[in-house]
């Protein structure tokens, strides 16, 4: 006669062990969500840099086109609201110029123009700053 072992059924997974399992995909889904995070934040961070530069170029080469005895401070900034990322964002645009040299006293022969562009993202803020000299033709 032939002796059969009775076996227990072991198919199956226990309730501790899914609890572990899911325990362990959780944390791995919060890692990746957060790089997920952190990933878009920074592209905003680089719309925004991005964004804040072009403007800054854009009123630098308005500032260039003045005629250089036009060209006297102080400027007032102004507020600029575009498109970033399809939500509107205000960036502050400052302008200033200063005599650099002159050709005779109180005449000026080149002037350094600056162009400051502020903005603030999550409670820090940034700016780009241009900076370019004119001579006087």
């Amino acid at each position: 006669m032939s002796q059969h072992k009775l076996l227990p059924n072991n198919s199956g997974f226990t309730l501790v062990e899914l609890m572990v399992a899911l325990l362990i995909a959780m944390v791995g889904m919060f890692g990746v969500l957060e790089t997920i995070n952190v990933s878009l934040q920074q592209t905003s961070k680089n719309e925004l840099r991005n964004e804040g530069v072009k403007l800054g170029e854009k009123y630098m080469a308005e500032f260039r086109g003045t005629p250089f005895d036009s060209i006297v401070g102080p400027y007032a900034f102004v507020n600029v609201t575009t498109s970033v990322r399809g939500a509107k964002k205000t960036f502050v645009v400052e302008r200033s110029a200063a005599t650099m040299a002159e050709s005779t006293p109180g005449t000026a022969s080149s002037k350094q123009l600056t162009v400051v562009v502020k903005w603030a993202y999550r409670n820090m803020t940034s700016q780009n700053r241009v900076v370019s000299v004119v001579a006087r033709p």
